[in-house]
């Protein structure tokens, strides 16, 4: 600010005595550009007070908070968006919601993360597309002194000052996929994982515990396969696929996310297998949800993604201690998809509440 300060002064105070760094910077900017007589170097002049602008402009967003989901091609992230809108207009902040369009764009979302760093902004909402890839851009931030908030898993990096996590609990989704799917196969079988992320803790972590909670409580349940994840249908599809033609037998499909559920379905709808292979999806989705509906899919398991959003921009307004908040996730089936308390989880129709 020292820097800013001499630099505002510089510009305005030739010829201009009384005039004082607090007063607003609008009247002085219209008479300058108005016309040259005042200052015999008006372009040099012009340009500089652009420049002081520019600078003033990147620290003057005290009530803006940049939220940065995985992606925008998903509808996945949006209730994390209703969350963070609602959380803002109580609080009076504002709300700069962007990210990239695919999952796997990890620069761009970095680019983003520095955006917010520059612009010092009031906090930062992240949901990391590859956790140890993101970790160094947040402790720029946290030396930045932008406090963040990092939802959906959590980094490699432990709570401190200006770092907190609102994660989804990935012991507790593994957990109930393992005992959904050994259920609905009557302890016995072969099942395939798809979906893995090997560079997400969560979806290791989720991985870890369903592997754990199959063998303790299933152990005629045979896991034949394990095949990591696509960021798109198309691709997704295309895995499962050549799963099916290695292990023609699979009784049922554990996918770690949505690209390898919609892949999951789509594999099997082609085949003919939607009754026969059962399908227990993370992630969910309206589309997701009407299949779960049609019995299609089996299940999906529900994280929530409204009250990370919520939950996150509560912690900025109020300047909160850091904290770790696991949130739990829901098993929608066919019994509870239409259930009230299931509608926040895969409706994306909450804009017009805002107006």
């Amino acid at each position: 600010m020292i820097l800013v300060k001499g630099i505002f002064l510089a510009t305005y105070g030739l010829g201009i005595n009384s005039v004082r760094y607090q007063l607003v910077l609008r009247p002085p900017v219209r008479s300058m550009m108005r016309g040259p007589k005042l200052f015999p170097n008006s372009a040099f002049l012009v340009g500089l007070t652009v420049a002081t602008v520019a600078l003033l402009s990147c620290g003057s967003r005290p009530n803006v908070v940049a939220v940065i989901p995985r992606t925008t091609s998903t509808m996945f992230w949006e209730a994390e968006h209703a969350g963070a809108e609602f959380a803002a207009r109580k609080s009076g902040i504002r709300i700069r919601w962007n990210a990239p369009t695919r999952e796997d764009d990890v620069q761009l979302q970095i680019g983003m993360v520095d955006r917010a760093i520059d612009e010092r902004c009031r906090g930062l909402i992240l949901a990391p597309d590859e956790s140890r890839a993101l970790m160094i851009p947040v402790q720029r931030a946290l030396a930045a002194g932008v406090p963040t908030v990092v939802v959906g898993s959590a980094l490699p990096l432990p709570i401190q000052r200006n770092l907190s996590y609102i994660v989804n609990d990935d012991e507790m989704v593994g957990r109930m996929a393992a005992l959904r799917i050994g259920s609905i196969l009557n302890g016995k079988g072969e099942i395939a994982v798809v979906g893995i992320d090997p560079q997400s803790l969560g979806s290791l972590s989720v991985l870890r515990s369903f592997v754990s909670v199959m063998k303790e409580n299933f152990p005629r349940v045979a896991i034949v396969e394990r095949r990591p994840g696509a960021n798109n249908d198309i691709d997704s599809e295309l895995i499962v696929n050549q799963m099916l033609l290695s292990h023609p037998n699979v009784n049922a499909i554990f996918s770690l996310n949505s690209f390898g559920t919609v892949g999951a379905f789509l594999a099997l709808k082609s085949r003919s297998l939607t009754d026969h292979v059962k399908v227990v999806g993370v992630q969910q989705s309206a589309e997701l949800a009407n299949a779960v509906r049609l019995h299609q899919i089996d299940a999906l398991i529900a994280e929530d993604t409204y009250q990370m959003g919520y939950r996150a921009v509560e912690l900025l307004a109020a300047n909160q201690s850091p904290q770790m908040i696991k949130l739990s996730p829901i098993l929608i089936t066919a019994a509870n998809v239409d259930a009230p308390e299931t509608k926040s989880f895969i409706t994306n129709d909450w804009r017009g509440e805002l107006q």
